[in-house]
């Protein structure tokens, strides 16, 4: 009489590698809801405390005229703040858990050659940007604008811009989906599957910046941003360095908004 032979510890290996895909997904979904999550919510609890300390001292006219200036532009750096602030409560816990690898993230100074790979980068989006953009004009649907930018506003705005784009908005935006959603979903996706899918959620999350007209025009400017963020993506992958692709991001950013001075 023989003895049973065990089972195999995995009869179905592709069903384990679907469901590790899965759940590398539905993390890295998990980190966009969660952190913009914290944002939306905290944002609105400022806002309604702002609102209730502009009634308690009568100045309700000034607010209005707050919201419509470049004082908006106050409301926008708290905001990238509270972002920023989610971001890294994200990677703490991210750390803490071992979920994403503080060594894998990056955190150096760029070298030389990194510095030379980012000017070029940078020169590479704008060119990009505009190539699609005169693309898409000719299918007679041109891409919506970002809602940051206004045509009456001044000069102070767009360069109050162009620094929260340096200092806050690239890295901050740059850290969560390269430091962490990008170094979370590739042991399941792959270096190219990490890439295409974090490009896909960066481009999903500026829906609502870019919804100014109509969904058509905002899913061609989603285009756009997919190809840029894959762009960075690439810069990533290829040197680990967030603190490069950071600079990348806050320039690029910075140099649309100070073309908007001339």
């Amino acid at each position: 009489m023989t003895s049973p032979q065990p089972a195999p510890a995995d009869q179905h290996p592709e069903r384990s590698e679907l469901v590790t895909v899965v759940l590398a997904i539905a993390g890295s979904i998990g980190y966009v809801g969660g952190v913009f999550g914290f944002t939306i919510a905290a944002s609105i609890a400022l806002f309604i405390a702002l609102f209730a300390a502009v009634l308690l001292t009568g100045s309700v006219d000034q607010f209005e005229t707050f919201l419509t200036g470049d004082g908006m532009i106050v409301l926008f750096g708290a905001e990238a703040i509270l972002l920023g602030i989610g971001t890294v409560l994200a990677t703490v816990i991210s750390v803490q858990f071992g979920w994403v690898h503080r060594e894998e993230i990056g955190f150096r100074v760029p070298s030389g050659r990194e510095i030379l790979v980012g000017i070029g980068a940078v020169f590479a989006l704008l060119g990009l940007a505009t190539a699609l953009s005169i693309i898409i004009e000719t299918l007679g649907v041109p891409p919506s604008e970002h809602s940051l930018f206004d045509e009456e506003a001044t000069w102070v705005y767009y360069v109050s811009l162009a620094v929260l784009s340096i200092l806050l908005i690239g890295p901050v935006e740059e850290l969560l989906f390269r430091g962490l959603i990008q170094n979370y979903v590739r042991p399941a996706l792959g270096g190219v599957g990490a890439v295409v899918w974090t490009s896909l959620l960066f481009a999903v999350v500026h829906l609502p910046a870019y919804f100014t007209d109509t969904l058509e025009t905002a899913a061609l400017s989603l285009v756009v941003v997919f190809a840029l963020s894959l762009v960075l993506g690439a810069v990533y992958e290829r040197y680990r360095n967030i603190v490069l692709v950071m600079a990348i991001h806050g320039l690029y950013n910075a140099v649309l908004f100070s073309v908007q001075l001339f």
